[in-house]
This record gives structure tokens, sequence and C-alpha cells, in this order.
């Protein structure tokens, strides 16, 4: 690609980086000599810390020679204090501390966990810490799905289409990051629906606003998922058994040598037949003469619905070193075979249609604290990814859900176009590459003034080939091109004695797009290239607040004028999800505000929690996805003038020292067409009603009991139960007649499951019973998602 020299110039310019600094090593321990497992070591008058491990062992990287002030904290641990000198050859340091009563308060108010800084900026933010939980049988997305204000739209099993609603907004307004970088980058075989809970560290969950440091054009949120960083030598793996033939495996482990250099790996394998049973209003059974026969409720098994991928990530570099606290090259490899059922709607039925996607991405990170000067920090990710798509549609039999129609003498019923969907056969091949490069600066003045320029740059081309297209449309450049770049400065303020949190940014989004398109021209009796040329240059800003009325009780809130870009899926089409090209697609604009508030109370061996917020968004020619008139097979982006988004989102928690996790979540969002009249001057009929196919109320509810010492000393086993509901919604406007005005009814699905952890963590086990009132629960435009269906998961810690 024509990007080689900023690929090469990044990666001179991370291996230039060589500062005064080292890394501080040691262990916790006791006076009795047993390690102090979990407890945070700061340095004062920083933002370095470590927590340590289960041995006591801690490292911090990028510490400045010199002396140095420690505190070590823990509930285990009387607060103490330790001076220190850092040499070059400063050896591990040992801190003998007290063992002190239980004070968790002391803890959070002297050193707040990662989580709570991200909750305590100002942002609408959900964090979420799967630990506990990734030894379940339970998926990322799962875990989204019980988040307050959000909601996963799912087509249907494992490795069907998901799209992410967050207070309303959804699709490509919600962007998707792993670790911080776009996840379009790695391809649909690595992604949220792919990566097991235990490869996470956390969730971050941004509601309407999002921090300038992801640097992306995210109108509605954005979700950040922050995988395991093991700096630790460590060996992991698991394999889960469920209904449907379901098969999920994945491992995890990381090596590092004394001088630095490390390498982190992990892999994953998925498949499962998604042959569950449908049944309702859209089964119809079809006779080889095209007369249609309702199936009045009975169930049918799906039976061209699977899927498998599998794929790896590995990196390879040093990590805490003088010259770096990380630099790691590395490979994401991935692939997957999906079948296709059906099309956008449940009456349009496929056999033998289906896809392939593969992709390989290699990637560069490097971060560096103190980079040139105290206080500076510089990061930058790149990557260079290659991504084939293919559908497959060369048979073209008639299928009902009773399988392929046949005439009376027993031979197949086809279509005269010789596939499935559309006008002919198809192979379907886009190739796509693409460019991402993110850097970022942030420089620390001091503890309350901070600043941050944050640059992303994409380059994304699409080349198109289908061998069954006449030979004079494969000689022509049909080719798709995407530029963007996103460039953001960010200022965090601290003041008041740290109670006033502010945090001022700006964004520009620019955009370029080509698509060369060919077509037949009548005329002159010859195909040729329509060459569409589009650019996008704009800028947003935004403002986010927050003030602790007590070390305890947080006001939030934030505001944005933002942008979202049309991505290139939007504009160009994917056949894989049988999706249509909109190239004339505007880019939507909003004005986003949030307000709310975070309490948490602590008594004795009791915690209480509320986190609650409201938000509004006033949101111009909106993206959404629709299906077109008399087209049930495709889904086409379309732009809607004005929509306003405005709703609440609160969260109750409750903890009773080890024993007890109950956490309840309730989420409103109304999102209204708000264009009173046409271009005519005409009302529209459906001028603030709820738009089409998007559900309005949701709650969830989940309660873990833990037990310890069962059976076995030292071993920990909990019961776990979740509940969900999504109130009813239309797949259309609510007030439009006839067939189309279909309801998707109110749903209630309840999960129930157990655990139990072996002594010294080494072997979990898992049982969980999903859906088990085997409830009928719909989605995307009244596709049916699994009923009833029951899992085991092993997990091994290997060392």
């Amino acid at each position: 690609m024509r990007y080689y020299t900023t690929f090469i110039f990044v990666l001179f310019f991370s291996l230039s980086a060589i500062a005064q600094a080292t890394s501080l090593t040691g262990i916790v321990k006791l006076k009795d000599g047993n390690p102090v497992p979990d407890a945070v070591v700061v340095i004062k008058k920083t933002n370095k810390h470590s927590i340590t491990d289960e041995e006591g062992r801690f490292e911090i990287s990028g510490v400045e020679y010199g002396k140095h002030e420690l505190e070590v904290l823990s509930i285990e641990i009387k607060k103490q204090s330790f001076h220190i000198e850092v040499k070059n050859n400063s050896q591990p340091i040992v801190l003998v501390v007290e063992p002190s009563s239980f004070d968790l308060n002391e803890v959070v108010v002297s050193a707040n966990s990662q989580k709570k800084e991200i909750e305590i900026k100002g942002f609408a933010v959900n964090v979420i810490e799967p630990q506990k939980m990734a030894v379940q049988s339970i998926r990322t997305n799962e875990l989204l799905d019980r988040t307050a204000g959000v909601r996963i739209r799912q087509d249907g099993g494992l490795g069907s289409r998901v799209k992410y609603n967050i207070n309303g907004l959804s699709g490509e307004a919600i962007k998707i990051f792993i670790d911080g970088v776009p996840a379009s980058n790695y391809g649909p075989a690595f992604s949220l629906g792919s990566i097991p809970p235990a490869l996470v560290e956390r969730i971050e969950v941004y509601k309407g606003v999002v921090p300038g440091h992801l640097a992306e054009d995210a109108l509605g949120g954005a979700i950040n998922i922050i995988l395991k960083q093991r700096r630790k030598n460590a060996l992991t793996t698991s394999y889960s058994l469920g209904s449907f033939n379901t098969h999920q495996w994945n491992a995890a482990g990381s090596y590092r040598w004394d001088n630095g250099l490390t390498f982190e790996g992990s892999a994953f394998y998925n498949y499962s037949d998604n042959d569950y049973k449908v049944w309702g209003d859209d089964i119809e059974f079809k006779k080889y003469d095209g007369t249609v026969i309702k199936s009045d409720g009975k169930k049918v098994k799906r039976f061209h619905d699977a899927y498998e991928s599998y794929g790896g990530k590995f990196d390879f570099g040093f990590t805490n070193v003088k010259w770096a606290d990380q630099l790691m090259i590395g490979t994401v490899l991935s692939q997957n075979r999906q079948e296709m059922q059906n099309g956008a709607t449940m009456q349009v039925v496929y056999g033998d249609r289906h896809n392939k996607r593969k992709s390989d991405v290699f990637t560069l990170n490097y971060s560096k604290a103190d980079f040139l000067l105290n206080g500076l920090t510089f990061k930058v990710n790149a990557g260079y990814s290659f991504l084939e798509r293919q559908v497959i549609d060369t048979v073209g039999i008639m299928y009902d859900w009773a399988g392929p129609i046949r005439y009376p003498d027993g031979s197949y019923v086809k279509y005269t176009s010789g596939a499935e969907s559309g006008s002919a056969k198809t192979t379907a091949k886009n190739n796509d590459e693409a460019l991402m490069a993110r850097s970022s600066l942030s420089y620390r003045i001091n503890e309350n003034h901070t600043f941050f320029a944050n640059l992303l740059f994409n380059d994304f081309q699409r080349k198109v080939s289908d061998k069954y297209q006449p030979e004079a449309i494969q000689k022509l450049r049909n080719t798709r091109d995407l530029q963007k770049n996103v460039l953001a400065f960010t200022y965090e303020n601290l003041a008041f004695s740290n109670k006033l949190r502010t945090n001022l940014f700006y964004k520009h989004y620019f955009q370029k797009v080509t698509a060369n398109e060919p077509y037949y021209d009548s005329a002159e009796k010859q195909y040729k290239i329509n060459t569409t040329d589009k650019k996008v240059d704009h800028g947003g800003y935004g403002l986010t607040l927050s003030f602790a009325l007590r070390s305890d009780l947080y006001l939030l809130g934030s505001a944005e004028r933002a942008l979202r870009l049309p991505s290139a899926d939007e504009l160009f089409g994917n056949g894989s999800d049988n999706s249509l090209a909109a190239i004339g697609l505007k880019p939507e604009r909003s004005w986003n505000a949030n307000f709310g508030f975070s309490y948490r109370y602590q008594l004795k061996e009791h915690a209480f929690g509320i986190n609650s917020s409201i938000y509004f968004r006033d949101t111009k020619d909106m993206i959404r996805e629709s299906i077109q008139e008399g087209r049930n097979e495709y889904t086409q982006a379309e732009n809607l003038e004005a929509v306003l988004t405005k709703g609440f989102d609160a969260e109750l928690t409750y903890y009773y020292a080890d024993k007890l996790n109950v956490r309840f979540n309730i989420s409103k969002f109304d999102v209204l067409f708000n264009t009173k009249y046409n271009q005519k001057g005409e009302p529209y009929n459906y001028y603030r009603m709820q738009i089409r196919n998007e559900p309005s109320f949701k709650y969830n509810g989940q309660a873990t009991y833990f037990i310890n010492n069962l059976f076995m000393r030292d071993s920990h086993a909990s019961i776990h139960f979740n509940m969900n509901h999504v109130n009813g919604f239309y797949r259309n406007w609510s007030n439009v007649g006839s067939k189309n005005r279909d309801y998707i009814p109110a749903q209630y699905p309840m999960d129930l499951g157990l655990t139990y952890t072996f002594p010294k963590n080494k072997f979990a086990v898992s049982l969980d019973a999903k859906n088990i009132f085997d409830e009928q629960i719909f989605d995307n435009y009244g596709l049916q998602k699994p009923g009833r269906a029951f899992y085991a998961k092993v997990t091994y810690f290997i060392f």
C-alpha cells in the first residue's frame, strides 16, 4: 500500500525513545513471611502504582532514578510508607508490613482503583471487570447485555451478526475498541463475539460522550475491551460444551525473561450447529406451485446455520525496560465460516448460501512514560490488515422451513437465476486492506493539569471480484477507497483538592470516499465505471465534569457536539451480512448531554451502590439500518432527517462480605422520529413516534451467592442467577397497518448456573442453563434467538 513510509516512520520513532528511568520490582510480605496479594503499591506524588500478585510481587515501570516514597495499601495491612532510592543497578526490594483490621474505606479513598478512576471522570461510563465470571459458560456479549443502558441486538445464535445499542443509539454509532484500537482493524473473526471473558481485564462502556484518547467518530457511545496484559509467566486454558453442538475453547499464556523480553499469546476456537427450534408467524411452508401454508405454531429446527471460527493473537517484544514500558510486535490471525439460514427476516429461507472470512493483521504497539521529559507519555498503535470476505451462492435450490422444496416427482424446485438470493450466481469476494495508526501524547504538568493529543489515521481499500460476473466487468477497476483521520485535543484539570475534575476536548474529523462501481451503458451497449468522490471535513467539541460532594458521592455531567462518519460497510455494502451499498449517506450530527451521580455506602460487611444518569440526544441525519420495501432479504443504511433520543438508566448494587452479590439495572430509551413535515410540506404520520425496530425499555437482575470451603478446604463455589426483560416493540412504524405492524412481544429469559473452583485455584468447573423456561425471544426484525440451552465448562490454570 502507499503508506509504507508512515509505518516505517512510526517504527523508527518508537525505537528511538530512551530515558533515564528503570523498573522498580519487589515483594510485599507480612512479618511472618507470608506474601500479601492484591496490595496497591503507590509511588507518592506520581500516578505510578502496581498491584501485587498472588506471591506478593510487584513491578512499576518508568521509575526515575533518585529518592521516592512508597505507600502500600490493602485491607489486610496497616497503611505504611517506605523511603527508597532507585539507582541504575537497583535490586528488588522487600517491603515488610503489619497486618490490620478490615478498613476498606481507607484503601478506596487513598488509592482509587482503575475502575473507579474511570467512573469518576465525568463520562457516563460503566466498567465491567469479568474476572469472577470468566470461569462461567458466558460470552463477552452476554456480559455487556447485562449492563445498564446497553442492549445487544443479535440475529441468532453463536456467530450471528451483532449490533450494539447504547441508550437508544445503535449500529456504527457505537464504536468498538480492543485495547483502544478500533476493532474493525482486527477483522470480524476476532471480535467481541469471539473473545472469551477469560482473556479480558475489563470492559469500559461509554454512554454518549466518548473521551478524546479513543480518537474516533463515536456519536452514540463506545465499548473498549481491555485485554489482559500478562506480565508474569502464566498459562490458562478452558473448554466449553453445550446445546446445539456448541464447542468453545481458548488458551492464553505469557512468558517474560529477566531482560524484559516478553511473549504473549492467546488462541480460540468456536463452533455451533445453531440448530435450535423456531416457531411463529414468520415460519411458513411453500409448495412447488407457490402456495404458502402457515405453520400454525409448529416448531421446526434451523438446519443451515452452522458457525465455525478460530484464531490467535501473538505478541513478542520488550516490556518494562528503561527505554520502553512496552514495545511489542504482533499478529492476529483468524478465520470463520458461516452458513446463512435466512435473509433480513425469517420469511426468506436459505439452504446452501454461506460466507467465509479470513483476516491477517500485523501490529506494532509502543508506549513510554516520561518520554524525553518528565510527565510526557507517548503511545503508538499501528496495524496493517488483510481481510478477505466471500459469499458463495451457486446452487439455487428453493427452501422453506421444512427443507428443500420438491416437485411431485421428487426433483428440486430451483430459482431461474441459479442462486438463492439476487439475480445471478455469485462467489463475490471482497479483498480489504487497511492501514491504521493511532498515536497519542499526554503531558502532565503537575497533579492538576494534563494535556492530551491523539491522532487516528485509517486508510481502507477494497477490491471486488466475482467470477460469475461478465468478463467485461471483471476487467474494470472495481474498487472502493475510504480514508479517515480523527484528531483530538484534550485538557484535564483537577481542582478544589481533587474534588472537581474537568475534561475539555476538541475533535476534528476528515473523511474521503472514492467508489468505482461498474454499470451498463445501454446507449453504448458496454460496461463502464461510475466514479463517486466525497469529502467530509468537520469539527466537534465537548466537556465533562465530575464533582465529589463526599468521598463516596459524585455528581457527573457531560455534553458534546458530535459527528459520526458513515462506515465502509454502510457506504459500500457487505454481501456477507446481506447489506446493500448506500454511497449517498450523509454523516450524522448530534448534540449529546448526560447528567448523573454515583454513590457508594459501606456499613461493616454490607456495601451499597447506585449509579444513575439521564441523557438527551438531538440527532440530524441519523444513519439507521432498514429493510427495503418488498426486499426481505437485504438491509440498507438510510438517513433519518431528525431524531430525538431521551431517557435514563440506573443501577443498584449490594454486596454482603464475600458471600452475596446482587445487581439490578433499568434502562428507558425513547428514540423518536423528530421531523414533522417532509420536503413537500406534508406532515409525517409517525412524527414523535418510536423509530422502527427499536425497543424502548429493559431491565436486568443478577444475583451470585458464594460458598467457601464446600467439600474441600480453600475451595470456592458460587450459584448465579440472571434475568433479563425487554419490552415489546414494533419492527416497523407503530401506526403502519397490515403485516408491517408486526409486533415483537416482551421477553423474560432467565439463566441459572453454578461454578466450583478447586483448592489452589488450579481447576474450575461451571454448569449453566440459559433461558431456563424456554422463552421465545426475538431481536432484529423478528429474528428468533436460541431457546433453552445447557453448557458445561472446565478451566485449568496450568501455571
